[in-house]
């Protein structure tokens, strides 16, 4: 089970992760507003604005979906999400690769941390966390929300250094995009 706590950055400095609480509205639109063009258009498991981050803030932890936030100060710095399952636009995807998922041991992951948190080492301590946790509950497969825009050669690596392995490609938004999963 996933316990919240500090994590120490390559720079020195600390950052509190924990699970998102609902009183953290104001703090992730500020997150999610704050971040670069070129983030936004990377990220994309939910809308942006207002009523969307009140609606989730509001219906924590109802939902199937862990939103871990790192904190430093008063600002979110990162914000992950791990859905239990498939989004039915992944899950159509990988069956007509005639890849089947068992919802119960399958989560969807689908990260995101502030630009100038960005190579920091924060996003490979909180994944590490998070799949730690995930094992402790039996999951034994990761997939990317909506996959990983191939141009996004950062995140590539980065998934790849974790282990994931390409699975196919496929045109969304007018973007090349890579199918990848993780195998726990």
């Amino acid at each position: 089970m996933f316990a919240p706590g500090m994590i120490l950055l390559k720079d020195g400095r600390s950052v509190d992760m924990r699970l998102l609480h609902e009183h953290d509205a104001p703090a992730l639109l500020q997150y999610l507003n704050a971040l670069s063009a070129a983030s936004k258009s990377r990220f994309g498991p939910h809308a942006f604005d207002e009523a969307t981050v009140n609606d989730i803030c509001n219906h924590l932890p109802g939902d199937d979906t862990a939103r871990y936030v790192a904190w430093l100060g008063n600002d979110i710095k990162a914000y992950m999400l791990v859905k239990r399952g498939m989004i039915a636009f992944d899950a159509e995807r990988y069956a007509q690769l005639h890849m089947h998922f068992d919802a119960a041991t399958t989560v969807t992951y689908a990260p995101s941390v502030a630009d100038d948190f960005q190579n920091t080492g924060l996003g490979s301590a909180m994944f590490t966390i998070i799949v730690d946790a995930l094992k402790e509950q039996g999951c034994t497969s990761i997939i990317l929300w909506g996959g990983v825009q191939a141009t996004n050669s950062r995140a590539v690596h980065f998934y790849g250094k974790f282990g994931f392995t390409p699975v196919a490609h496929f045109w969304h938004d007018d973007k090349d995009n890579i199918d990848m999963v993780l195998t726990l």
